[in-house]
């Protein structure tokens, strides 16, 4: 592989202009014109064959020749591409690939990371091809037939709920509420070893057989039953095997994609299922929500993109003045120009500011309904007073990670622990029942009459110890005249009698 790589010549770039010089952040005309320039990647499909993706989105008006791959020159130097600073350096050494390739895919950019394997399709046969047309014809005949009667079931029903509504004088809406009622909210299933056990058999007569003849679930299930090897298993066995199947669903959950087009497709399936969930979230509440993602690299696919539930999106440009246009190119200049992979982004600075906004944000929720004239501010060190006063508490603090601020933990592990935990909602501020709130009040009464002091006292005054003048004292310097200035003069009484010109010329007085 190395080899063919290195026989790889890229023409120079006809761009002239740099990628984000450190552009700035302001000028949506100048994000525009830089995305806009020719950009290229090259994908190594397998040992011996290249293709280039080009970004989404961009210009194609004047496309670069395609590579040349030289096969013949295996030793020897090769050509270097002529100096540009619009594209990363190529040329990294005689026997490694360019670094443009190194960077092309989110899988490169994060070495050590558990990566999900492509799918690989297989080119079928006429036969097989017949065969699946075969298959979809009569899959097509069946769910026509279960369509029909579904259908034919409908108007039965609907008949039915009329027929109950008008005996029990109600609306049919509150009879189809009772019946078609249902839950949205779902937990997640946790690794069993019935799963286990299947997953194991799948991968034993699975492995050999091309697609569309694999064994069926419910075969799968049956040949586990009857496999004495699999139901008579030790328990270190088992637990080895659930520990298998947890790190699998792991590296689907948040291993990276291996290449650029899995990547994109990835991104286009799960944020069209958000999309769903948020707007049918706020049909069923009332919500508003808004969503911008942008790609992370010059070199992804996936186009930058913004959704909005109903008129979310007015509020982005009545109250702050921009257009959801224009934040979206600042987001993905702004995303292009950082080039952090999850090592970078995960680093202590960051881990620390994200646990901290966590803590705060969720602290500020649960004592915003407490009547103070003042926010609560949350202090680590005196937290015993803030739970001795007000009744707040918290669970889910992970243990050996000392309570304190985060910008304390000094550990990359602790620190990753604790921004985890906030993120999946194990840890939480939590109010306190009136009887746990009272009996905690109780210890800590009983702790302090031990002699024990709650907490980090309060400093000192720094002239603790010597005597103040008292502020009626007759020997205080009085006030200068200065400070009569600024106070406001009393206002002058009218005159009870007020002359007029009419009046003075007829002689009369207006009382």
């Amino acid at each position: 592989m190395l080899a063919v790589l290195d026989s790889v010549r890229l023409p120079p770039p006809t761009a002239s202009s740099t990628i984000f010089p450190n552009q700035s952040l302001t000028d949506p005309g100048g994000a525009a014109t830089v995305l806009g320039e020719q950009l290229a990647v090259l994908v190594a499909r397998d040992a011996s064959t290249f293709t280039q993706d080009r970004l989404p989105g961009l210009s194609t008006a004047a496309r670069d020749p395609p590579p040349v791959l030289n096969t013949e020159a295996t030793e020897g130097t090769r050509d270097a591409p002529a100096p540009d600073s619009c594209l990363p350096t190529l040329s990294t050494g005689a026997g490694d690939p360019p670094q443009a390739l190194n960077d092309a895919s989110w899988k490169s950019r994060n070495p050590g990371r558990p990566v999900i394997p492509p799918r690989s399709s297989e080119k079928l046969d006429a036969a097989q091809r017949a065969a699946r047309k075969a298959a979809a014809e009569l899959r097509r005949v069946k769910q026509q037939a279960v369509t029909d009667a579904v259908a034919e079931l409908l108007e039965e029903q609907e008949m039915r709920i009329n027929e109950i509504a008008k005996a029990h004088s109600v609306l049919p809406e509150k009879v189809k509420l009772l019946i078609t009622g249902e839950t949205h909210y779902r937990k997640r299933r946790e690794e069993s070893l019935a799963n286990t056990l299947v997953r194991i058999k799948a991968r034993q007569v699975n492995a050999d057989l091309p697609c569309g003849q694999k064994v069926k679930l419910k075969e799968l299930q049956e040949m586990v039953a009857n496999d004495p090897d699999l139901q008579n298993l030790d328990e270190e066995t088992k637990q080895k095997y659930l520990g298998e199947l947890k790190e699998s669903r792991s590296r689907k959950a948040v291993g990276v994609r291996s290449t650029n087009t899995a990547a994109s497709r990835d991104v286009q399936v799960t944020l069209k299922k958000i999309y769903g969930e948020l707007q049918a979230l706020a049909y069923r509440t009332g919500i508003y929500a808004c969503l911008f993602v942008t790609r992370g690299h010059v070199y992804d696919m996936h186009a930058a993109t913004w959704f909005g539930t109903d008129n979310i999106m007015d509020f982005w440009e009545d109250r702050m003045k921009l257009s959801p246009d224009y934040i979206i190119k600042q987001l993905e200049l702004w995303a292009c120009n950082e080039e952090k992979n999850i090592e970078a982004r995960d680093s202590l600075e960051n881990m620390q500011k994200q646990a901290k906004n966590g803590l705060d944000s969720g602290f500020s929720s649960i004592t915003k309904h407490l009547r103070q004239e003042k926010a609560v501010r949350l202090r680590f060190a005196n937290f015993e007073q803030i739970k001795y006063k007000f009744g707040i508490d918290y669970e889910g603090w992970p243990d050996g990670v000392p309570f304190c601020s985060p910008y304390k933990i000094q550990t990359i592990d602790k620190i990753r622990r604790l921004r985890d935990a906030i993120r999946d909602n194990s840890f939480r501020w939590v109010k306190m029942t009136s009887m746990q709130h009272h009996e905690y009040r109780k210890q800590v009464d009983a702790r302090r009459e031990a002699g024990e002091t709650v907490g980090v006292p309060r400093q000192g005054r720094s002239d603790k110890g010597k005597k103040r003048k008292a502020l009626n004292d007759e020997n205080a310097p009085q006030a200068s005249k200065k400070a009569h200035r600024g106070r406001a003069q009393a206002t002058p009484k009218s005159r009870e009698i007020i002359t007029t010109s009419e009046e003075e010329s007829d002689g009369g007085e207006c009382v």
